[in-house]
């Protein structure tokens, strides 16, 4: 007589020694995911920050580095501070063409923000383009010497012969830079491309050597 073998299945027990396995390797591998992830994040965010702190410095060392001594029109100001925010001229370079520029640099809702002027010598009733360039500024003060460092600049016909920044940042950090300025050079005058008046005739031309005269009806040479 065969004897009949019974197929058996799993109990409950291993079915939940198999469930607690599989939910503690999952576990483990989503708080890894997790991590990398949040490691990323960090990373970018703070890649993007450092990528802002330089474009601040560099349009900051090029105003203070091509700083000029020049006031717009009807105002005597050539270097001017209000509080937290500065005003200068300086040269910029615009699609191959250098002009020059009157710029502001101020703190405003946490932002350090560079106002620009489309013209130097703009009316009174022309506002300037705002452009952010820094956030999560908490706090920013200046400082300028001339024989000294100075907490304010009073001296709005002139230069300051260097110019320190510090800003504070939200998350605690303290950025200090100082700039070199020309001081009081003069002003660079930019040379204007001339061309010539479109009523002014060509020069006559003069016959080559070694060509003949006209002749008259005669037949002589004139």
């Amino acid at each position: 007589m065969k004897k009949i073998r019974r197929q058996r299945g799993f109990t409950l027990l291993e079915i939940m020694i198999a469930l607690t396995i599989f939910a503690v390797i999952s576990t483990l591998a989503w708080q890894i995911l997790d991590g990398a992830m949040r490691t990323t994040t960090a990373t970018d965010a703070a890649s993007a920050k450092l990528n802002q702190l330089q474009r601040a410095y560099n349009l900051l060392e090029r105003d203070f580095f091509q700083l000029q001594a020049r006031a717009p029109r009807n105002e005597p100001e050539v270097f001017y501070q209000d509080e937290n925010a500065i005003e200068l001229s300086t040269m910029s370079g615009v699609s191959g063409e250098v002009r020059l520029e009157r710029v502001r640099w101020r703190l405003k809702d946490h932002r350090l923000w560079r106002d620009v002027w489309p013209v130097i010598d703009s009316p009174a009733s022309v506002k300037p383009e705002e452009v952010p360039i820094l956030i999560d500024v908490k706090e920013m003060s200046w400082r300028f010497w001339r024989q000294g460092w100075q907490e304010n600049w009073t001296d709005t016909g002139h230069q300051p012969e260097g110019v320190e920044l510090t800003l504070t940042m939200e998350n605690g950090d303290t950025w200090r830079w100082v700039f070199m300025t020309p001081g009081d050079m003069p002003e660079i005058k930019l040379v204007e491309k001339k061309e010539p008046p479109a009523d002014v005739p060509p020069p006559p031309s003069t016959p080559a050597a070694g060509s003949a005269a006209p002749a008259d009806a005669s037949g002589e040479a004139k």
